[in-house]
């Protein structure tokens, strides 16, 4: 059979994120945990990291996140430059230097929509942080504001691989 199908939607696991203080891991570690979720990669120091609950996204539900979030009005001429831009930090940051003003508000636009698809796909997937019911705008809360956006980007990873993975996610 060459089509691969969704095992189930009903998938839920439990993940920390790296950012955790209570979390050691070389960029290796981390690379490999978000790929497979094993958390045997990670190395735990002090007190007990954070646990967040995830369950798995249908693709109907990740399509409604992206509506919700503005799929039909987002900036295409944005989502065409995001997928230009080069990969190298010094180089992306000469390239955006050389936007036009259009360009740069465009790209501003894609990025907010994808920052709403992101809190759209934790208000669709997250149910529990430490034991306790959850909702994304307690995400919203954590501070400071870079361990906010690392641990959004890699709940999304999760919800991602396990919504188009499975469980087990890839092995690199």
């Amino acid at each position: 059979m060459a089509l691969t199908f969704l095992t189930s939607a009903d998938q839920i696991i439990n993940v920390v994120v790296t950012c955790d203080s209570a979390i050691e891991c070389t960029s290796e570690q981390r690379v490999q945990y978000l790929s497979n979720g094993n958390l045997d990669e990670l190395e735990y120091v002090g007190d007990a990291a954070t646990t967040f609950t995830l369950k798995a996204l249908s693709p109907s539900e990740r399509e409604h996140a992206e509506q919700r979030a503005g799929a039909y009005v987002r900036s295409e001429l944005g989502r065409l430059l995001w997928t230009e831009a080069p990969t190298d930090q010094n180089e992306r940051a000469r390239w955006h230097h050389e936007l036009s003003d259009d360009e740069r508000a465009a790209m501003s636009d894609y990025q907010a929509y994808l920052n709403r698809v992101y809190i759209e796909m934790l208000n669709s997937a997250l149910t529990h942080i430490d034991g306790e019911q959850a909702t994304a705008e307690q995400v919203q809360l954590i501070r400071p504001d870079d361990v906010r956006a690392t641990t959004i980007s890699e709940l999304v990873m999760h919800i991602q691989r396990i919504s188009i993975l499975g469980p087990e996610g890839k092995s690199l």
